[in-house]
């Protein structure tokens, strides 16, 4: 029996998708509510949670 291996390809998503992410985040959605809705992993979400604040200590 063969299997045959299918390469991954990562998504790719722009300033204002990721823009709006945050801005549902700090609207006080849970971050598995904004996942689920916008079709993206948790994981993720909290990536672009930890780079925004982290962008937003060093513009202090």
């Amino acid at each position: 029996m063969t299997t045959k291996k299918t390469k991954k390809t990562r998504r790719k998503y722009d300033a204002s998708f990721k823009a709006e992410v945050i801005k549902m985040l700090y609207s006080g959605r849970s971050i598995s509510d904004i996942a689920q809705s916008m079709g993206i992993g948790e994981n993720l979400v909290y990536q672009w949670k930890n780079a925004d604040m982290a962008a937003r200590q060093m513009s202090r």
